[in-house]
């Protein structure tokens, strides 16, 4: 069966219109999501390229014919800087961009030199190879097994590779009439790919956008908005599979309570903004003391939470104090008032039972923080086995006030 090549041209270039419209769209709705744009772009060039396609046998050759081939190669590229761009990638190399670019045009305009309808076929069917399969393979090297729509998406783009390779196998024996624009069976069903790949790459291309937007509103669901690190309700999920997998591995873990002292007083009388700049000042020392395994969140108001996982009592204890001193140091440096006021935190700690529950954990090192509070603040408590409250784990010793065993990070 032959189909006539000019309506179903027109067809196509109309629907790749339209997805370029679908893109336009969804890079104006979201304009901070890298990539977006120049996926809109590289859908316009190929509309444009394949509506001057429709024109052959009544413009020059160089206009319907090697025009829209160069504008394809300009597409590729800028679509698959647009993947890069969207997976956080850096961009291309300059050096990558001139060869993505020259070499394409030069066999393009190669091809139109050599007045060789079958050699200008294969040069685009294997420019098409080529970009298809780099694209690809950006979308496969992602780990995230979250997002299968990049998995979608790169098996699109192989199957765009593949097909292509086919059409430049078979251009030689595709030809019929050219000034009529009749062609095979393989032309016609190579229009049809197109036609399919551009709606169903658009497609995986909003899925992509509604992954990164759910995943976004997921993240600023489970972070504080002032300090951005986690919240109360986040923790919660954490702690749960941090403790499975603690009973499963038979490995110990431990909790720090803290609490910012006299907090109150330093928003009466230095104001909130002030009192939020003490909250971030207290994260940062806390991220830079803390292991990046650790867990740890704001509780709410002036009081967090970390859970350390894999440590005992005394290397929580340790931790505790550095987090102590390093906080009071920083601080000092903060405004007159701090030393006034007393820029401090006092912190309890527990370590974790055979058979204790989070929610008994950090009732015990609440438990320790508030004796902390009732010996006088800027001091660490911890709750050791027996239930009673100590001032240090036993065992530990001292040079200048500062604790010697040190944790292993």
């Amino acid at each position: 069966m032959v189909l006539d090549i000019r309506t179903l041209l027109i067809t196509v270039a109309l629907a790749t219109f339209v997805c370029a419209g679908a893109r336009l769209l969804l890079w104006r709705l979201h304009p901070s999501i890298p990539g977006l744009g120049k996926w809109a772009l590289a859908a316009f060039l190929a509309a444009i390229a394949l509506a001057l396609i429709t024109t052959r046998g009544r413009v020059p050759d160089l206009v319907s014919l090697t025009l829209p081939a160069i504008l394809m190669t300009f597409g590729f590229l800028v679509v698959w800087e647009g993947f890069r761009a969207f997976l956080g990638m850096s961009p291309l190399p300059k050096l990558v961009r001139a060869l993505a670019v020259i070499l394409p045009v030069i066999l393009t305009v190669m091809g139109h030199l050599s007045d060789s309808f079958p050699l200008r076929s294969i040069i685009n069917a294997l420019c098409m190879v080529v970009f298809s399969c780099l694209i690809a393979w950006d979308l496969l090297r992602v780990t995230d097994k979250k997002r299968l729509s990049l998995k979608v998406a790169a098996g699109l783009y192989l199957s765009n590779g593949f097909f292509a390779l086919l059409r430049a196998m078979s251009v030689r024996i595709e030809v019929h009439d050219l000034n009529q624009m009749q062609y095979s069976n393989m032309a016609a069903s190579s229009l049809l790919w197109w036609l399919f790949s551009s709606i169903s790459i658009t497609l995986c291309m909003v899925m992509m956008t509604g992954e990164v937007l759910q995943e976004n509103l997921d993240r600023l669901a489970s972070l504080d908005p002032l300090t951005g690190v986690m919240n109360r309700r986040a923790f919660g999920h954490q702690s749960v599979r941090e403790l499975a997998r603690s009973r499963r591995l038979g490995q110990t873990m431990a909790v720090l309570m803290m609490d910012l002292d006299h907090f109150k007083l330093i928003n009466d009388r230095l104001g909130h903004a002030t009192g939020d700049i003490v909250l971030r000042l207290f994260v940062s020392v806390a991220q830079k003391v803390l292991r990046q395994e650790d867990i740890f969140c704001r509780w709410g108001g002036e009081e967090f939470v970390a859970l350390l996982p894999g440590t005992t009592l005394a290397q929580a204890w340790i931790a505790a104090e550095r987090l102590r001193t390093s906080f009071q140091a920083e601080a000092m440096g903060l405004a007159p008032e701090a030393a006034e006021l007393g820029f401090t935190v006092s912190i309890g700690v527990a370590e974790w039972r055979l058979g204790e529950e989070i929610e008994e954990l950090l009732r015990r090192a609440d438990h320790a923080l508030y004796r902390a509070k009732e010996r006088g603040r800027n001091r660490c408590e911890t709750a050791v086995t027996d239930g009673m409250l100590s001032a240090r784990p036993q065992g530990l010793q001292f040079g200048d006030g500062h604790p010697q065993p040190a944790r292993q990070t």
